[in-house]
């Protein structure tokens, strides 16, 4: 997708395995109609014309709740969509996911409109290219408190989900050593110095399970 000039609103998709998700994202996207125009939601028959970025729920990846398991973000991927993620608080693995699976930032949640639209816009408007892996994402695409670098949020949200080191590196395709340094880097930035008091921060931060 060619990038959008900036005085132009943002075409917008919302993708949702929830009505009632689906109806709040869009009441609230349709608030801002001089930065959005609400396109409806991307449907996996090739309609993505016109999209400038999708706003994907990543409760889709979760095929306990019923949704397909991110069929439909490998489809917008493989479309070439530039998709943020609606990262889930008690879902911290499944934002993991989108980003590895192709997302191109992350929004919380809790996030205001205004926050959303931001990140909307910088994924709209950045420079094609890249690829799926989350080492290529811009940290300005993602809501990260205390200055934490992509790959850095990605390990916290693992930890918090539970996942050994041993574990995130082979999810990472990285070294045990080399997830070290992203753990103590992201734990100096945040203040903590163990495991368990990283979990509880990720808790209060809205990107670890309660």
């Amino acid at each position: 997708m060619p990038s959008k000039p900036p005085s132009a609103p943002l075409n917008v998709g919302v993708a949702s395995p929830f009505e009632l998700v689906l109806t709040g994202l869009s009441a609230m996207l349709r608030r801002h109609p001089a930065r959005v125009t609400l396109c409806g939601a991307p449907g996996q028959d090739g309609q993505l014309s016109g999209l400038d970025v999708v706003l994907y729920d990543t409760a889709a990846l979760d095929p306990a709740g019923g949704a397909d398991g991110g069929a439909d973000l490998d489809h917008l991927v493989r479309a070439n969509a530039r998709v943020v993620a609606l990262a889930r608080p008690q879902e911290p693995a499944l934002t993991a996911t989108a980003l590895e699976r192709g997302a191109a930032g992350v929004v919380p949640m809790d996030a205001s409109a205004t926050q959303v639209i931001n990140v909307l816009e910088r994924v709209a408007r950045a420079a094609p290219g890249g690829t799926r892996s989350t080492r290529h994402v811009d940290a300005r695409m993602l809501l990260l408190p205390h200055d934490l670098t992509v790959r850095e949020f990605e390990v916290l949200a693992l930890v918090a989900a539970g996942l050994s080191n041993a574990e995130i590196a082979e999810r990472l395709y990285v070294s045990v050593n080399t997830v070290k340094t992203y753990v103590r880097a992201a734990y100096r930035k945040i203040g903590v110095d163990r495991r368990s008091q990283a979990v509880i921060w990720c808790t209060h931060h809205g990107i670890a399970a309660n």
